[in-house]
């Protein structure tokens, strides 16, 4: 066999140890991306958990405050001779009790939007790592077909070189 033949087939046997490293070291990539969208999709999960309590714990705070504003009112209204269980000191506490009922329910909205923000990216985190994982069998699949397509083509240049 010449000489020019064996270092075809040489080159041909490093390019398909090259070919199975790369195969390995892009497994090994796609399996880490997957594994770090992973943990971002559970950050993403328990920051929605935060938001969702925080909202709660906001509106019931706010509910507190609106009370303690009632009580001022009708302290003060109180003071000043007034009946506070009919005519206008009555709409002015049932106005303020609404209003404060209100800005209750938009904090809660807004924790809810924003928890709703974090479960979205933790959705699109998962997503990711999925394609990742997907990534990282694909390489392992089409690995032989790489190889032995570099192999046979090794071959058949060495082959051609040898007559």
């Amino acid at each position: 066999m010449p000489v020019v033949a064996i270092l075809m087939v040489a080159a041909a046997v490093v390019t398909a140890l090259g070919q199975i490293q790369a195969s390995k070291a892009a497994q090994a990539s796609a399996k880490y991306q997957s594994a770090v969208a992973r943990n971002n999709q559970i950050l993403a999960q328990r920051a929605a958990a935060d938001a969702t309590a925080r909202g709660a714990q906001e509106a019931k705070q706010h509910l507190r405050q609106t009370a303690m504003l009632i009580g001022k009112q009708r302290t003060t209204l109180a003071a000043n001779g007034v009946l506070v269980d009919t005519g206008s000191a009555l709409d002015i506490t049932a106005d303020t009790a609404a209003t404060g009922q209100l800005e209750a329910l938009q904090i809660k909205n807004n924790a809810a939007r924003e928890a709703l923000g974090f479960e979205t990216q933790g959705m699109n985190f998962q997503a990711e790592s999925t394609l990742s994982l997907m990534k990282a069998k694909s390489e392992q699949k089409a690995l032989p077909f790489t190889v032995g397509a570099t192999l046979l083509g090794g071959a058949a240049s060495a082959y051609g070189a040898a007559k």
